[in-house]
């Protein structure tokens, strides 16, 4: 394992290492998927997390995952419709067909993607 040298900030007797986020603005403009990988990391894994940080590579990894869920869920829903095609006179039937589709892709991203 990697020893980082740090700097400290003391407060109130306690000191706290300086660190900067590498691609801050980058983790602030997440979509869906990518926020909720950083998130699941943050709270399930923060080993992989604080590996992530220091190394430099949280940023990257969030991208890489929300690109591809959203790639992936493109996929099944586009999938999905085709078997299901949409009505054209009844509009429920339409959102209803829609938002299963959405819920079939999102269960699938989130199952093989984000929670693993």
């Amino acid at each position: 394992m990697a020893k980082f040298e740090f700097e400290y900030t003391e407060i109130d007797g306690l000191l706290y290492p300086n660190i900067e986020i590498d691609g801050k603005s980058e983790l602030d403009n997440l979509g869906k998927y990518g926020r909720l990988r950083l998130n699941y990391l943050h709270e399930q894994k923060p080993e992989m997390y604080r590996e992530l940080l220091l190394t430099g590579k949280l940023a990257e990894h969030c991208i890489t995952i929300d690109k591809t869920a959203f790639e992936m869920a493109e996929f099944i829903r586009a999938e999905y419709l085709k078997e299901h095609p949409l009505p054209e006179e009844d509009t429920m039937e339409r959102i209803r067909l829609f938002e299963m589709a959405q819920g079939i892709a999102d269960e699938c991203v989130l199952y093989d993607l984000i929670y693993r």
